[in-house]
């Protein structure tokens, strides 16, 4: 599989959002448990680690061609008010 520009604006932009992991020719992989963790470039797309508390760490650059599988992930249950 190959991905691109497109392919994961589309991911991101979706609504409702739904989390997804990257997995990347390396054997890593890279949760986005909300838009606000990544964000698209031309070349490569930027993708927060998540840090404990859900907040986000540390940048990572991933060349599109890197990935090797996007795998969707159930969204969290809301809590009651």
């Amino acid at each position: 599989m190959s991905m691109n520009l497109r392919d994961l604006r589309g991911l991101i932009q979706t609504s409702p959002f739904r989390p997804f992991r990257l997995h990347l020719a390396d054997g890593k992989s890279l949760r986005v448990p909300h838009p606000d963790f990544a964000l698209v470039a031309a070349e490569y797309v930027v993708v927060a680690s998540e840090l404990s508390g859900g907040i986000p760490g540390d940048i990572n650059l991933i060349p599109y061609e890197h990935i090797v599988r996007v795998e969707m992930l159930p969204r969290k249950a809301r809590k009651a008010a």
